[in-house]
């Protein structure tokens, strides 16, 4: 029979595993619950960020300034538990950047209350996140479509006209042929095994590739793309030489119709590119692309929004 000094020594022990066992209990709901609750303000502090820079990119950082507040509440909240959350005013630190911050809120305010960390005299704790979103012009990135356009063919104003890939000789030609490059149709070398080409302005040289038929690998990315609007590279300048095109920037365009051998589609109105016209239909737009595009580009009325740090 154990004497009443053991049975006190195993109460003492039972006590102090007993408040050990408590703080990793209250280790594993309340660090869980914040760490849930963190996720949450990223999602809506991201959510605002990306909705702030789209909105400064299309509109104009003057429109969309007193808008930004609301938006990054509406945001917070509608990622938050509850529709619980705070939202400080976004801030603006550079041209083409935008800062969001939230955090937590509960029935009981600020902050999130806690549950067994109560017992060590921890009832609530801060949970805050932070965004930051850029916009701008894009200068480098991989597109869709392995094709270039020269700058003169360029036009915003709303137009529906039609990109020849063998270009003419008032445009985009310097060749007697008429071709954009001798022997070339306005296509670029695309990625291995892809239909879509990366291109950076850093190294605007980009070689072409001879044929006037679409690559192989691209009809399915035709018919995917009908109708959308896709970013294409713009060229100022040809090296007849190296058969390379000068990348100049990045513009949206609007695909319309197009024609090649074995492959047209759209092609029955006005304007159309039938017979020995080979190339696109559509028209040059203002476009907000959440693509992920590098940025620092002239501004050929493409924008590009993401989120940066």
């Amino acid at each position: 029979m154990k004497d009443t000094g053991e049975r006190g020594a195993a109460a003492v022990l039972i006590a102090l595993l007993m408040v050990v066992l408590l703080g990793f209990g209250a280790i594993a709901i309340d660090v869980g619950n914040l760490y849930a609750t963190k996720a949450k303000l990223q999602n809506g502090a991201d959510a605002g960020a990306l909705a702030i820079a789209q909105d400064c990119a299309t509109r104009g950082i003057s429109l969309c300034t007193p808008a930004a507040p609301g938006k990054a509440l509406q945001l917070a909240r509608a990622n938050a538990d509850g529709g619980l959350a705070n939202a400080a005013a976004p801030t603006f630190p550079s041209p083409g950047t935008v800062v969001v911050d939230v955090s937590a809120q509960d029935a009981g305010g600020s902050g999130v209350s806690l549950g067994l960390a109560r017992i060590f005299g921890v009832n609530r704790a801060d949970v805050k996140a932070e965004s930051r979103a850029k916009w701008g012009s894009p200068s480098g990135g991989t597109v869709n479509l392995p094709v270039t356009f020269s700058e003169c063919q360029f036009d915003l104003s709303g137009t529906i006209q039609v990109l020849p890939i063998h270009g003419t000789t008032t445009c985009v030609s310097s060749s007697p042929s008429g071709h954009i490059i001798p022997g070339g149709f306005g296509w670029l070398q695309s990625d291995p095994g892809k239909c879509g080409a990366t291109i950076s302005l850093a190294n605007p040289l980009v070689p072409s590739k001879q044929g006037v038929s679409e690559p192989g690998q691209c009809s399915a990315v035709f018919d995917s793309l009908e109708n959308q609007v896709i970013i294409l590279p713009v060229f100022d300048d040809i090296d007849s030489t190296t058969g390379d095109y000068h990348i100049k920037g990045f513009a949206a365009f609007q695909l319309l119709g197009f024609n090649f051998p074995g492959h047209s589609w759209n092609n029955n109105g006005s304007p159309s590119c039938k017979g020995s016209c080979k190339g696109l239909i559509g028209k040059f737009v203002q476009f907000t692309s959440l693509s992920n595009f590098t940025l620092g580009g002239p501004d050929l009325g493409t924008k590009v929004v993401r989120l940066s740090g």
